[in-house]
């Protein structure tokens, strides 16, 4: 199904997009055109590579989870795991910016810490089978 995303000028200036990566702020926006129309997606490191990097070899499923790791740090999404056992991850200022015409209904559980109200506790830093961390630095 096609949507269309929007990418605010003020985007650009944004201090918390700032202090991540140029690679994670890539995977940020790209994660836009994913999420469904509450800001959410599968938390699938190796997915979202192949979805948002794919004519990128160099930037792989190791180096995605570096950049959702950077992503989850500096408050721009949430990590959670839904009641199905599976990980998922939600936009969080996604409803702030994004204005749905045409709503396709709801597909993924809801962020437990920010529609439901529940403290959320650090997220751990790593998620799934990517276990190696990334050695690059910012603008990677």
């Amino acid at each position: 199904m096609a949507r269309i995303r929007t990418i605010k000028p003020e985007a650009f200036a944004s201090e918390s997009l700032a202090a991540v990566s140029l690679s994670a702020e890539r995977t940020f926006f790209g994660l836009l055109t994913l999420a469904d129309d509450q800001g959410r997606f599968r938390d699938q490191a190796a997915v979202i590579a192949g979805q948002l990097w794919s004519l990128r070899r160099e930037h792989g499923p190791v180096e995605v989870e570096d950049d959702l790791t950077q992503l989850d740090a500096a408050g721009l999404i949430c990590r959670y795991e839904g009641d199905d056992g599976k990980r998922y991850l939600h936009i969080v200022s996604f409803a702030k910016h994004q204005k749905i015409n045409r709503p396709s209904g709801v597909r993924n559980p809801a962020c437990p810490h920010h529609d439901l109200g529940v403290t959320r506790e650090p997220s751990p830093q790593v998620h799934g089978t990517v276990t190696e961390p990334s050695v690059k630095g910012q603008g990677g």
